[in-house]
């Protein structure tokens, strides 16, 4: 608990202000983007038809439920908790070597796997406190301006938001402890989650499933949520052992590496 109190102490600001942001950016969008459920017979025929709401997993006949355009920019914001997650995970190892705080931190009594318990803790409420903020920024949201709407399905959407925050702070545990020394985690996230939406957006248009388990945001896509009332299992037991397999891997690199301290 050492450990975890100390990352919680170095890195509560920076999850604050991530809670802080996306529970206001959905309070001011979501009221905006529903004004555009209207407009979806004056769009162009051929975007209309589904080309561009289907990449993102969003049928158009969704769009015109209750839930339908919260679904349609859920799918985007599940994009800043990859960000999120990803950047988060991965500057629990990287900010030891460009802040030279490893030769400090890894020569400590506690050992290794009591610094690896510590920041996987630490990422795992870091993921719930932007969750729960998100979920009650959407929950607020959608009271005030979409009342009575379907509490389930409200809730699978919106924590997709954390289980992908999850998967990929996880993904970031893991790269960090394989290579610390990453002077620019911020970019690297950034570019990680756009690949992985590019591929979830391929997968869709080509309908290829294959594809689609290589990317988490395709496992909480908003159509098949809608139609099933729950997620897919094949894509949520997939998610589970993933993000198992990356926290399990990430501990034993830690504890096989050994760590190089920057001048």
């Amino acid at each position: 608990m050492v450990v975890f109190g100390y990352e919680w102490k170095r890195s509560r600001k920076y999850i604050f202000i991530w809670a802080i942001a996306v529970a206001v950016c959905v309070f001011v969008m979501t009221p905006v983007y529903y004004e555009m459920i209207g407009m979806t017979d004056s769009l162009p025929e051929n975007f209309a038809q589904g080309g561009f709401f289907e990449t993102l997993g969003v049928s158009l006949a969704l769009l015109q439920e209750h839930l339908g355009m919260y679904a349609f920019l859920n799918s985007f914001f599940m994009i800043a908790g990859g960000i999120f997650g990803m950047h988060f995970g991965l500057s629990m190892y990287a900010k030891e070597c460009t802040e030279n705080t490893a030769e400090y931190l890894f020569s400590k009594p506690c050992g290794r796997k009591t610094i690896c318990r510590g920041k996987s803790l630490c990422v795992l409420c870091g993921v719930c406190v932007v969750g729960a903020a998100y979920f009650a920024g959407s929950f607020l949201t959608l009271s005030l301006f979409k009342p009575g709407f379907p509490l389930g399905e409200f809730f699978l959407y919106a924590c997709s938001f954390s289980l992908v925050a999850l998967f990929f702070g996880a993904f970031g545990l893991l790269w960090g402890s394989v290579g610390p020394n990453n002077r620019s985690p911020l970019l690297t996230a950034g570019l990680v989650i756009f690949l992985e939406y590019c591929v979830t957006a391929f997968a869709q248009t080509v309908d290829n499933r294959i594809l689609a388990f290589l990317s988490p945001f395709s496992f909480f896509k908003p159509t098949p949520i809608h139609e099933l009332g729950f997620y897919r299992m094949d894509y949520l037991i997939w998610h589970l052992l993933l993000t198992g397999a990356f926290l399990a891997l990430s501990y034993r690199m830690l504890l096989k590496r050994d760590i190089k301290f920057s001048a």
